[in-house]
């Protein structure tokens, strides 16, 4: 049951206030370290994965050369698993911010202009990229929300077998609200980096945590084939991995806020007829016997397996099957592309960078916890209430129609209680009466998600195509 604290909070601790406001209330739990739902080690700030290989970037081709501009999950040795948008642009004006009812997918990118890293520094480690052969997104609308998933095909076998293991997906089974996963991407390493110096470094956290998926999340911006996360991504990470405990891919970095502190993922289950479909494809164009967790072939399946030497021939994909694919002539673990230039996320490079879609909390009906670094306030001083991004007498910076509350560190409303109405479709929309000053409200619960659309005032050189370990 979530608890409710009227208050201040700092480094996410209660102030005295908010422990008495919260034993006012029955069944009022006692206030944890973890109430703000907020990622101490943020791949913002999370560990070089060196062992990972599977967790490959996309370089799309730039002027002078190639920049990381997504991540991605090698599933067999010659086919990764992305996200649409990273090889598609959006519709919206600024080319950045989603608006679930409107914003498509549109100019899909060429694959010839992108190949495949599995180095965890790209462009310092010397390895050569893989060549993207084709790119595959489902078929149905383009609609962004809800349909943010892609598959790379690689040229040739695609990576050697003993350069990168495969990772294999999650087909069965969805993360469950508080589950706990593994988010690895390449994407920037802080919020504020505006030049891609900080990206093309495979960094991974292994404490990002479900908030809600689907429509539990009673949210338009989270669909039926999606959930949200406490996860740091950042641009660039967008596309790589949500990893369960097994260590199986479970979700697709889709979008996330501009702190790089919450994400919404693509969750991997809800695409099981299309991941196996065109495993089954990679498999023929690679030559190889297709992986375990693919399921019977169709019929009349033939991949034409070519055996090698000391090779009895199967080959395939996954961190739990046996085998990896044959090395095509003139593929080398060094990679199979010809030596690229890196233009961007080397250590200062001052390189080019890409650009993520983005969602912004702000007026998200909460009855406790706010994803990400906002505060879950309301004016009545009971729940419930709106999410509000921090403020400290320092940085008093507020959006319009807030102003920074210093006791609370929080932009709130002034004089004004937001009761929550729903609208039409799942939409939310805010009712103001004239009341006094209200409070913030924390829980180790998160109840009803209601996203409002995020004003597209970004510029898309301002803004990243997904964040760095990261998504």
């Amino acid at each position: 049951m979530p608890f409710w604290m009227r208050g201040s909070v700092v480094n996410g601790s209660v102030s005295a206030l908010a422990v008495l406001a919260c034993a006012a209330l029955s069944g009022c739990a006692q206030p944890g370290s973890e109430a703000l739902g907020q990622s101490d080690s943020p791949i913002i700030g999370g560990q070089l994965d060196t062992a990972d290989k599977g967790v490959v970037s996309l370089l799309k081709q730039a002027q002078g050369g190639y920049y990381p501009a997504c991540s991605g999950t090698l599933l067999t040795q010659n086919l990764v698993l992305t996200a649409h948008h990273c090889v598609a642009e959006l519709s919206s004006a600024d080319g950045a911010s989603v608006d679930c009812s409107t914003t498509q997918f549109q100019n899909q990118g060429l694959a010839s202009k992108m190949l495949i890293s599995i180095e965890a520094n790209v462009g310092t480690d010397k390895l050569n990229p893989f060549k993207v052969a084709q790119v595959w997104v489902p078929p149905g609308d383009n609609s962004v929300c809800g349909r943010d998933i892609a598959l790379l095909l690689l040229s040739g076998s695609g990576v050697p077998a003993g350069a990168a293991t495969p990772i294999e997906p999650s087909l069965t089974r969805e993360l469950s609200p508080n589950e706990v996963f593994a988010a690895i991407g390449f994407g920037l390493q802080s919020p504020t980096d505006q030049t891609g110096a900080t990206a093309g470094h495979r960094m991974s956290v292994s404490n990002a945590k479900v908030y809600c998926e689907g429509t539990a999340c009673n949210s338009d911006m989270v669909k039926s084939t999606e959930f949200i996360a406490d996860s740091p991504v950042c641009s660039g990470d967008s596309g790589g991995p949500a990893l369960d405990k097994d260590g199986r891919v479970s979700g697709v970095t889709s979008r996330g806020d501009d702190k790089c502190t919450i994400a919404i993922y693509s969750s991997v289950s809800a695409w099981r007829d299309f991941i196996v479909e065109k495993t089954f494809a990679a498999a023929t164009s690679g030559h190889y016997n297709p992986p375990a967790w693919a399921g019977v072939p169709p019929a009349g399946f033939d991949p034409g397996v070519v055996p090698t030497a000391g090779s009895s021939g199967a080959a395939g994909g996954g961190n739990t099957s046996a085998g990896g694919s044959n090395a095509a002539a003139g593929s080398t673990a060094t990679g199979g592309a010809d030596p690229v230039t890196v233009v961007g996320g080397g250590p200062g490079s001052g390189g080019t960078s890409s650009v993520s879609p983005t969602i912004d909390p702000l007026g998200l009906s909460c009855n406790g916890n706010c994803p990400g670094s906002y505060k879950c306030w309301a004016a009545s001083s009971k729940p419930p209430g709106i999410c509000v991004p921090e403020c400290s007498a320092a940085d008093t910076t507020c959006p319009a129609g807030y102003s920074c509350d210093t006791a609370l560190a929080a932009c709130i409303q002034p004089s004004k209680s937001t009761e929550l109405r729903q609208s039409s479709g799942c939409s939310i929309s805010l009712a103001s009466t004239t009341e006094n000053a209200g409070g913030l409200w924390l829980g180790l619960g998160l109840v009803g998600f209601a996203w409002r659309k995020r004003q597209a005032k970004r510029a898309a050189n301002g803004m990243r195509r997904n964040r760095k370990p990261a998504g």
